[in-house]
């Protein structure tokens, strides 16, 4: 059975490391039926990842998304193993497929790197985009009016690919007491495109763009972003979003 730990104690030689601090993924470690690819990624389209996983069933496994984030340590491209995985010849054809679907050739890690387990069977694949764009931790409204309502939003992104939106109403410049509202939801990112999606509304693909604007100490680069939702039913329809880099 695939576990993953978090905000429990879990057994290493010598020593208890918590969860909440390290996050370890223990994929079975007791026999599981069949070979099994765990496959990460950050920033790919799906249909890439889909040439891949197509051709892994090819070979013999089973495929298995993991929405987690791959280790800061490793490489873009990257296969984690047990120390004496049972088909090391396969790791020559991994990296034929992945050759062939163009990604880079990868980096190999072994049994407890990154706090990743793998049993004798399983590996873990990990596909990070080198090349996709990172989001600021904040991007803020530029310009969002609705109703004769000025709406004061900020966006907060997190590297696990949570996001959050907090917004209030102001008329007047005056804040409308009780508009205060907070959205919790996901992010992903494909290049200099990024999708939402929260509980009560969500996003096709928008466009990051990258400008230069003026300031008071000068030009800087910046990231613009509209935000349209797919249900037409947020108060930051085609709001203006912005970060400025120093």
């Amino acid at each position: 059975m695939d576990m993953l730990a978090i905000d429990k104690y879990i057994k290493v030689p010598n020593s208890y490391i918590k969860a909440t601090a390290i996050l370890i993924m223990v994929f079975c470690l007791n026999a599981c039926a069949g070979k099994t690819v765990y496959l990460f990624n950050t920033g790919y389209s799906q249909d890439a990842i889909n040439q891949v996983s197509e051709q892994l069933v090819l070979l013999g496994y089973k495929v298995e998304a993991v929405d987690a984030e791959i280790p800061p340590e490793f490489t873009d491209t990257a296969i984690a193993t047990h120390p004496v995985f049972s088909a090391p010849n396969d790791l020559t054809l991994i990296e034929d497929i992945l050759s062939k679907a163009t990604f880079p050739l990868p980096k190999y890690y072994q049994f407890a790197q990154g706090n990743h387990f793998y049993g004798v069977d399983n590996i873990g694949l990990y596909l990070r985009n080198g090349e996709q764009t990172k989001m600021p931790p904040v991007m803020s409204e530029k310009s969002c009016k609705k109703d004769g309502k000025e709406i004061d939003a900020t966006f907060e992104f997190f590297k696990t690919g949570d996001v959050r939106i907090e917004l209030e109403i102001y008329i007047n410049r005056e804040f409308v007491q009780g508009t205060n509202q907070v959205f919790s939801g996901k992010y992903k990112l494909i290049k200099d495109s990024i999708q939402f999606e929260f509980p009560k509304f969500n996003t096709d693909y928008l466009s990051i763009r990258e400008v230069t604007v003026q300031t008071h100490f000068g030009e800087r680069q910046a990231d613009h972003l509209v935000f349209h939702s797919k249900q037409n039913n947020t108060l930051i329809e085609n709001c203006l979003f912005e970060a400025i880099y120093d």
